[in-house]
Protein backbone atom coordinates (compact mmCIF):
# COMPACT_ATOMS: atom_id res chain seq x y z
CA UNK A 1 0.00 0.00 0.00
CA UNK A 2 1.35 3.42 -0.88
CA UNK A 3 2.59 5.42 2.10
CA UNK A 4 0.76 8.67 1.32
CA UNK A 5 -2.67 7.75 2.66
CA UNK A 6 -2.44 9.79 5.86
CA UNK A 7 -5.35 11.94 4.67
CA UNK A 8 -7.68 8.95 4.22
CA UNK A 9 -6.81 7.54 7.61
CA UNK A 10 -7.25 10.90 9.29
CA UNK A 11 -10.65 11.33 7.61
CA UNK A 12 -11.74 7.94 8.95
CA UNK A 13 -10.54 9.03 12.37
CA UNK A 14 -12.65 12.20 12.19
CA UNK A 15 -15.78 10.37 11.03
CA UNK A 16 -15.51 7.99 13.93
CA UNK A 17 -14.93 10.88 16.29
CA UNK A 18 -18.31 12.27 15.17
CA UNK A 19 -20.12 9.35 16.74
CA UNK A 20 -18.37 10.04 19.99
CA UNK A 21 -19.20 13.73 19.91
CA UNK A 22 -22.87 13.18 19.09
CA UNK A 23 -23.27 10.86 22.11
CA UNK A 24 -21.11 12.82 24.53
CA UNK A 25 -22.34 13.27 28.08
CA UNK A 26 -21.78 16.09 30.52
CA UNK A 27 -18.91 14.17 32.12
CA UNK A 28 -15.58 15.94 32.37
CA UNK A 29 -13.58 15.57 29.18
CA UNK A 30 -10.10 14.05 29.52
CA UNK A 31 -6.93 15.96 28.83
CA UNK A 32 -3.62 14.66 27.51
CA UNK A 33 -0.14 15.79 28.48
CA UNK A 34 2.37 14.99 25.76
CA UNK A 35 5.17 12.68 26.96
CA UNK A 36 7.91 14.22 29.09
CA UNK A 37 10.72 15.35 26.83
CA UNK A 38 13.46 13.25 28.39
CA UNK A 39 16.07 15.93 27.73
CA UNK A 40 18.05 18.31 29.92
CA UNK A 41 16.70 21.53 28.40
CA UNK A 42 13.29 23.15 28.90
CA UNK A 43 11.49 23.75 25.60
CA UNK A 44 9.98 26.85 24.04
CA UNK A 45 8.00 27.27 20.85
CA UNK A 46 7.03 30.12 18.57
CA UNK A 47 5.44 30.63 15.15
CA UNK A 48 6.74 32.55 12.14
CA UNK A 49 4.97 33.87 9.07
CA UNK A 50 7.26 33.78 6.03
CA UNK A 51 6.53 35.27 2.59
CA UNK A 52 8.57 34.34 -0.48
CA UNK A 53 8.04 37.36 -2.73
CA UNK A 54 10.29 35.81 -5.38
CA UNK A 55 8.08 32.74 -5.85
CA UNK A 56 4.45 32.77 -7.02
CA UNK A 57 2.39 30.22 -5.12
CA UNK A 58 1.73 27.35 -7.60
CA UNK A 59 -1.24 26.04 -5.61
CA UNK A 60 -3.05 29.24 -4.63
CA UNK A 61 -6.49 29.82 -6.24
CA UNK A 62 -5.48 33.42 -7.02
CA UNK A 63 -2.04 34.85 -7.89
CA UNK A 64 0.23 35.82 -5.06
CA UNK A 65 3.55 35.06 -3.39
CA UNK A 66 4.14 31.80 -1.56
CA UNK A 67 3.27 32.21 2.13
CA UNK A 68 4.22 29.76 4.87
CA UNK A 69 3.63 29.29 8.57
CA UNK A 70 6.51 27.72 10.48
CA UNK A 71 6.52 26.46 14.07
CA UNK A 72 9.81 26.39 15.98
CA UNK A 73 10.77 24.39 19.07
CA UNK A 74 14.03 25.16 20.86
CA UNK A 75 15.93 25.01 24.19
CA UNK A 76 14.39 27.77 26.29
CA UNK A 77 14.13 29.62 29.55
CA UNK A 78 11.07 27.95 31.16
CA UNK A 79 8.81 30.97 31.54
CA UNK A 80 5.36 31.79 30.20
CA UNK A 81 2.24 29.76 29.48
CA UNK A 82 2.28 26.31 27.95
CA UNK A 83 1.60 26.32 24.23
CA UNK A 84 -1.58 24.86 22.79
CA UNK A 85 -1.49 21.96 20.37
CA UNK A 86 -1.49 23.27 16.82
CA UNK A 87 -3.58 26.19 15.65
CA UNK A 88 -7.21 26.66 16.72
CA UNK A 89 -8.24 26.85 13.07
CA UNK A 90 -7.16 23.23 12.59
CA UNK A 91 -9.30 22.04 15.48
CA UNK A 92 -12.25 24.15 14.30
CA UNK A 93 -11.83 22.92 10.72
CA UNK A 94 -12.24 19.32 11.82
CA UNK A 95 -15.30 20.16 13.88
CA UNK A 96 -16.85 22.13 10.99
CA UNK A 97 -16.15 19.24 8.62
CA UNK A 98 -18.05 16.89 10.89
CA UNK A 99 -21.01 19.28 11.06
CA UNK A 100 -21.00 19.89 7.28
CA UNK A 101 -21.19 16.15 6.65
CA UNK A 102 -24.44 16.02 8.62
CA UNK A 103 -23.00 13.66 11.20
CA UNK A 104 -23.75 15.72 14.28
CA UNK A 105 -22.40 18.88 15.80
CA UNK A 106 -18.65 18.73 15.72
CA UNK A 107 -16.67 19.62 18.82
CA UNK A 108 -12.90 20.20 18.97
CA UNK A 109 -10.71 18.04 21.20
CA UNK A 110 -7.16 19.03 20.24
CA UNK A 111 -7.42 21.97 22.63
CA UNK A 112 -7.27 19.38 25.42
CA UNK A 113 -3.88 18.09 24.24
CA UNK A 114 -1.20 19.82 26.35
CA UNK A 115 2.32 20.21 24.94
CA UNK A 116 5.31 20.70 27.21
CA UNK A 117 6.73 23.75 25.39
CA UNK A 118 6.22 27.31 26.67
CA UNK A 119 4.86 29.73 24.08
CA UNK A 120 7.33 32.41 22.98
CA UNK A 121 9.75 31.59 25.82
CA UNK A 122 13.24 33.12 25.40
CA UNK A 123 15.75 30.85 23.68
CA UNK A 124 18.70 29.68 25.76
CA UNK A 125 22.08 31.16 24.80
CA UNK A 126 24.17 29.03 22.49
CA UNK A 127 24.40 27.94 18.86
CA UNK A 128 21.97 25.11 18.30
CA UNK A 129 21.89 22.72 15.31
CA UNK A 130 18.80 23.14 13.14
CA UNK A 131 16.36 20.46 11.96
CA UNK A 132 13.61 21.15 9.41
CA UNK A 133 10.49 18.99 9.31
CA UNK A 134 8.00 18.29 6.50
CA UNK A 135 4.56 16.88 7.39
CA UNK A 136 2.55 14.19 5.61
CA UNK A 137 0.18 14.92 2.75
CA UNK A 138 -3.00 16.61 3.97
CA UNK A 139 -1.63 16.83 7.49
CA UNK A 140 -0.20 19.79 9.46
CA UNK A 141 2.96 21.10 11.05
CA UNK A 142 1.94 20.05 14.58
CA UNK A 143 1.60 16.34 13.71
CA UNK A 144 4.95 15.42 15.26
CA UNK A 145 4.97 17.90 18.15
CA UNK A 146 5.99 15.24 20.70
CA UNK A 147 9.05 14.25 18.66
CA UNK A 148 9.96 17.89 18.06
CA UNK A 149 9.76 18.66 21.78
CA UNK A 150 12.03 15.72 22.55
CA UNK A 151 14.62 16.86 20.01
CA UNK A 152 14.52 20.44 21.28
CA UNK A 153 15.07 19.21 24.82
CA UNK A 154 18.26 17.50 23.59
CA UNK A 155 19.63 20.75 22.17
CA UNK A 156 18.08 21.15 18.71
CA UNK A 157 16.15 23.93 17.07
CA UNK A 158 13.31 22.21 15.16
CA UNK A 159 11.36 24.07 12.45
CA UNK A 160 8.16 22.43 11.13
CA UNK A 161 6.73 23.94 7.95
CA UNK A 162 3.06 23.99 6.98
CA UNK A 163 3.06 23.38 3.22
CA UNK A 164 0.26 25.80 2.34
CA UNK A 165 -2.64 24.28 0.33
CA UNK A 166 -1.32 20.82 1.20
CA UNK A 167 -1.65 21.27 4.99
CA UNK A 168 -5.24 20.67 6.08
CA UNK A 169 -5.67 24.34 6.99
CA UNK A 170 -3.22 27.20 7.58
CA UNK A 171 -4.11 30.38 9.44
CA UNK A 172 -2.01 33.49 8.88
CA UNK A 173 -1.50 36.24 11.48
CA UNK A 174 -4.07 38.53 9.82
CA UNK A 175 -6.76 35.85 10.18
CA UNK A 176 -6.77 34.57 6.59
CA UNK A 177 -6.93 30.79 6.18
CA UNK A 178 -5.82 28.51 3.36
CA UNK A 179 -7.31 25.01 3.16
CA UNK A 180 -5.89 21.99 1.39
CA UNK A 181 -6.65 21.74 -2.33
CA UNK A 182 -4.35 18.97 -3.56
CA UNK A 183 -5.89 16.15 -5.66
CA UNK A 184 -7.42 13.39 -3.59
CA UNK A 185 -5.99 10.66 -5.84
CA UNK A 186 -2.71 12.00 -7.21
CA UNK A 187 -0.66 10.27 -9.87
CA UNK A 188 3.00 9.49 -9.28
CA UNK A 189 4.12 12.43 -11.47
CA UNK A 190 1.81 14.72 -9.48
CA UNK A 191 3.31 13.48 -6.22
CA UNK A 192 6.82 14.04 -7.54
CA UNK A 193 5.87 17.59 -8.57
CA UNK A 194 4.33 18.26 -5.15
CA UNK A 195 7.57 17.18 -3.52
CA UNK A 196 9.47 19.82 -5.49
CA UNK A 197 7.16 22.57 -4.18
CA UNK A 198 7.80 21.28 -0.68
CA UNK A 199 11.56 21.26 -1.30
CA UNK A 200 11.39 24.92 -2.29
CA UNK A 201 9.43 25.63 0.92
CA UNK A 202 12.16 24.08 3.07
CA UNK A 203 15.00 25.79 1.26
CA UNK A 204 13.30 29.18 1.59
CA UNK A 205 12.65 28.53 5.27
CA UNK A 206 16.32 27.79 5.84
CA UNK A 207 17.25 30.97 3.96
CA UNK A 208 14.98 33.01 6.20
CA UNK A 209 16.03 31.40 9.45
CA UNK A 210 19.71 31.84 8.58
CA UNK A 211 19.74 35.37 7.22
CA UNK A 212 16.54 37.29 7.99
CA UNK A 213 15.72 39.15 11.20
CA UNK A 214 13.97 36.19 12.83
CA UNK A 215 14.01 35.80 16.64
CA UNK A 216 16.34 32.78 16.56
CA UNK A 217 18.75 33.81 13.81
CA UNK A 218 21.73 34.22 16.15
CA UNK A 219 20.96 31.04 18.07
CA UNK A 220 21.10 28.51 15.24
CA UNK A 221 24.17 26.95 13.69
CA UNK A 222 23.59 27.05 9.91
CA UNK A 223 26.51 24.66 9.35
CA UNK A 224 24.74 21.90 11.29
CA UNK A 225 21.41 21.46 9.52
CA UNK A 226 19.34 18.30 9.08
CA UNK A 227 15.92 17.50 7.65
CA UNK A 228 13.25 14.87 8.31
CA UNK A 229 9.63 14.23 7.45
CA UNK A 230 6.70 11.85 7.67
CA UNK A 231 5.06 10.10 4.70
CA UNK A 232 5.55 12.26 1.59
CA UNK A 233 7.48 14.59 3.91
CA UNK A 234 10.11 11.85 4.14
CA UNK A 235 10.70 11.94 0.40
CA UNK A 236 10.70 15.74 0.66
CA UNK A 237 13.61 15.40 3.11
CA UNK A 238 15.55 13.22 0.67
CA UNK A 239 14.93 15.51 -2.31
CA UNK A 240 15.82 18.58 -0.23
CA UNK A 241 19.21 17.04 0.47
CA UNK A 242 19.68 16.39 -3.23
CA UNK A 243 18.80 19.99 -4.07
CA UNK A 244 20.71 21.79 -1.32
CA UNK A 245 23.96 20.63 0.28
CA UNK A 246 23.36 22.81 3.34
CA UNK A 247 21.16 19.95 4.55
CA UNK A 248 23.78 17.49 5.75
CA UNK A 249 21.70 14.56 7.02
CA UNK A 250 18.10 13.42 6.67
CA UNK A 251 15.44 10.93 7.72
CA UNK A 252 12.28 9.54 6.18
CA UNK A 253 9.52 8.42 8.57
CA UNK A 254 7.54 5.82 6.62
CA UNK A 255 7.24 7.56 3.27
CA UNK A 256 7.62 6.19 -0.25
CA UNK A 257 10.21 7.76 -2.53
CA UNK A 258 8.77 9.59 -5.55
CA UNK A 259 11.72 11.60 -6.83
CA UNK A 260 15.34 11.15 -7.83
CA UNK A 261 16.43 9.88 -4.42
CA UNK A 262 14.71 6.60 -5.27
CA UNK A 263 17.06 6.03 -8.22
CA UNK A 264 20.12 8.03 -7.16
CA UNK A 265 20.09 8.09 -3.36
CA UNK A 266 21.02 11.13 -1.31
CA UNK A 267 24.42 12.88 -1.34
CA UNK A 268 24.75 12.66 2.44
CA UNK A 269 23.75 10.36 5.33
CA UNK A 270 20.12 9.31 5.29
CA UNK A 271 17.98 6.97 7.40
CA UNK A 272 14.68 5.34 6.47
CA UNK A 273 12.35 4.39 9.33
CA UNK A 274 9.41 2.30 8.13
CA UNK A 275 6.41 1.02 10.09
CA UNK A 276 4.40 -2.12 9.40
CA UNK A 277 5.20 -5.41 7.69
CA UNK A 278 6.33 -5.68 4.11
CA UNK A 279 8.44 -3.52 1.87
CA UNK A 280 7.65 -0.88 -0.75
CA UNK A 281 9.38 -1.08 -4.16
CA UNK A 282 10.77 2.41 -3.72
CA UNK A 283 12.46 1.37 -0.46
CA UNK A 284 14.36 -1.39 -2.25
CA UNK A 285 15.27 1.00 -5.06
CA UNK A 286 16.60 3.57 -2.60
CA UNK A 287 18.67 0.95 -0.77
CA UNK A 288 20.18 -0.23 -4.03
CA UNK A 289 21.19 3.28 -5.05
CA UNK A 290 22.23 4.87 -1.75
CA UNK A 291 26.00 5.33 -1.91
CA UNK A 292 26.39 7.59 1.13
CA UNK A 293 25.89 6.39 4.70
CA UNK A 294 22.44 4.81 4.99
CA UNK A 295 20.22 2.84 7.35
CA UNK A 296 16.82 1.22 7.03
CA UNK A 297 15.05 0.43 10.29
CA UNK A 298 11.64 -1.19 10.43
CA UNK A 299 8.96 -1.39 13.11
CA UNK A 300 6.90 -4.43 11.99
CA UNK A 301 4.11 -3.90 14.54
CA UNK A 302 3.73 -0.24 13.63
CA UNK A 303 1.32 1.47 11.24
CA UNK A 304 1.72 4.48 8.98
CA UNK A 305 0.63 6.87 11.73
CA UNK A 306 2.98 5.43 14.35
CA UNK A 307 5.72 8.09 13.80
CA UNK A 308 3.17 10.86 14.50
CA UNK A 309 1.26 12.03 17.58
CA UNK A 310 -1.93 10.22 16.56
CA UNK A 311 -1.23 7.05 18.63
CA UNK A 312 -1.24 9.27 21.72
CA UNK A 313 -4.86 10.35 21.15
CA UNK A 314 -7.16 7.32 21.79
CA UNK A 315 -7.96 8.33 25.36
CA UNK A 316 -8.32 12.09 24.91
CA UNK A 317 -10.60 11.53 21.91
CA UNK A 318 -12.56 8.70 23.54
CA UNK A 319 -11.94 6.39 20.60
CA UNK A 320 -10.41 3.63 22.69
CA UNK A 321 -13.82 2.85 24.17
CA UNK A 322 -15.76 3.71 21.04
CA UNK A 323 -13.79 1.29 18.88
CA UNK A 324 -13.65 -1.63 21.31
CA UNK A 325 -15.99 -3.55 18.98
CA UNK A 326 -14.00 -2.55 15.88
CA UNK A 327 -10.47 -3.80 16.59
CA UNK A 328 -9.35 -3.90 12.95
CA UNK A 329 -10.20 -0.25 12.36
CA UNK A 330 -8.63 0.74 15.67
CA UNK A 331 -5.39 -1.01 14.66
CA UNK A 332 -5.43 0.70 11.27
CA UNK A 333 -5.63 4.12 12.89
CA UNK A 334 -3.56 3.71 16.03
CA UNK A 335 -1.69 0.42 15.76
CA UNK A 336 -1.14 -1.87 18.74
CA UNK A 337 1.97 -0.25 20.19
CA UNK A 338 1.94 2.14 23.12
CA UNK A 339 2.09 5.72 21.83
CA UNK A 340 4.37 6.98 24.59
CA UNK A 341 6.90 4.23 23.93
CA UNK A 342 6.93 4.78 20.17
CA UNK A 343 7.36 8.51 20.74
CA UNK A 344 10.38 7.74 22.91
CA UNK A 345 11.69 5.29 20.31
CA UNK A 346 11.64 7.78 17.45
CA UNK A 347 13.12 10.48 19.66
CA UNK A 348 15.98 8.15 20.58
CA UNK A 349 16.80 7.10 17.02
CA UNK A 350 16.48 10.56 15.52
CA UNK A 351 18.61 12.07 18.29
CA UNK A 352 21.28 9.42 17.67
CA UNK A 353 21.17 10.08 13.92
CA UNK A 354 21.50 13.85 14.15
CA UNK A 355 23.97 13.77 17.06
CA UNK A 356 26.23 11.47 15.07
CA UNK A 357 26.20 13.30 11.76
CA UNK A 358 25.92 16.90 12.97
CA UNK A 359 28.04 16.73 16.13
CA UNK A 360 30.27 13.69 15.59
CA UNK A 361 29.01 11.78 18.63
CA UNK A 362 29.20 7.97 18.69
CA UNK A 363 25.88 6.31 17.86
CA UNK A 364 26.00 2.53 18.41
CA UNK A 365 22.19 2.52 18.38
CA UNK A 366 22.35 3.00 14.61
CA UNK A 367 24.63 0.04 13.92
CA UNK A 368 22.79 -2.93 15.40
CA UNK A 369 19.54 -4.11 16.92
CA UNK A 370 19.05 -2.74 20.41
CA UNK A 371 17.93 -4.86 23.40
CA UNK A 372 16.21 -1.75 24.73
CA UNK A 373 14.10 -1.45 21.56
CA UNK A 374 13.54 -5.11 20.54
CA UNK A 375 10.48 -4.16 18.47
CA UNK A 376 12.69 -2.07 16.15
CA UNK A 377 14.86 -3.90 13.60
CA UNK A 378 17.86 -2.84 11.55
CA UNK A 379 16.94 -4.11 8.10
CA UNK A 380 19.84 -2.69 6.06
CA UNK A 381 22.97 -0.64 6.56
CA UNK A 382 25.60 0.91 4.33
CA UNK A 383 28.97 2.22 5.60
Amino acid sequence: MLRTRFTALLTAFLLLLTTLLSTATAAAKPTLDLPATGGPFPVGTTNLHLVDHARPDPWAPSPGPRELMVQLWYPAVPVGARARYGDPSVDRHYADLITALGLGRGEPFLDRVRPTARLDAPVLPGRWPLLLHSHGRGSMRSTTTAIAEGLAAKGYLVAAVDHTYDAVVVRFPDGRTATANRPAEPTEPELSAEVQVRVADLRFTLDQLSTAATPLRHRLDPHRTGVFGHSIGGDTAAETMRADRRFRVGANLDGAFWGEARDKGTPGPFALFTAGPGDHPSFAAWRANQQSWGRHFTLPAGVHNTPTDLPLFPEVSGLRDLLKDHPALYRQLFGTLDGVRTTQLYRAYLTALFDHHLSGRPAPLLDQNSPHWPEHNLLWSHR
